[in-house]
């Protein structure tokens, strides 16, 4: 758990001072994905083999599809950072407008896969795996959210 908190905590502060930002990225996504994992698979540590089939394809399509929304918060967050000095009101509407858009289409995500994880898992066990899957993304936003500091409302004002 406290690697998975470093590697999230990097993943939005350490890039600003990589050398080569789309290996260093790729390197911390991928130690993400897999630390996602093991925390899901701790979480649900008493799936039957029989469970453990059908859930994991289910899961690893999944988180495959969620590392693209991972990479499009990555690119907003870069995009703010770029521009957090000289943000202008059509550069704040354009990140926020990127951001409601992401968030819609990882509900359409969701909404995809939990018809798939509802017939892999019993009702409580998908519950279980929803709420272990929340911690997690909460966790994410969380460091996002420490690490980036909050808009400069006075400057470039119209």
């Amino acid at each position: 758990m406290k690697r998975l908190l470093i590697v999230i905590a990097l993943l939005f502060v350490m890039p600003a001072f990589a050398d080569d930002l789309d290996q260093y990225i790729q390197l911390l996504k991928t130690d993400l994905r897999a630390d996602a994992r093991d925390y899901v698979s701790k979480g649900m540590v008493t799936f039957t083999p029989e469970e453990a089939k059908l859930f994991w394809p289910v899961y690893d399509s999944y988180m495959a599809e969620r590392g693209k929304f991972l990479d499009a918060r990555l690119a907003l967050i870069m995009d703010y950072a770029d521009h957090y000095d000289t943000m202008t009101d059509a550069k704040a509407q354009e990140l926020l407008n990127r951001r409601f858009e992401q968030l819609k289409l990882k509900n359409e995500l969701d909404g995809k896969y939990r018809p798939k994880f509802a017939a892999a898992l019993s009702p409580r066990r998908l519950v279980r795996f929803y709420q272990i899957q929340q911690e997690l993304e909460v966790m994410i936003e969380l460091k996002a959210i420490a690490t980036v500091p909050r808009m400069k409302w006075w400057q470039g004002a119209q």
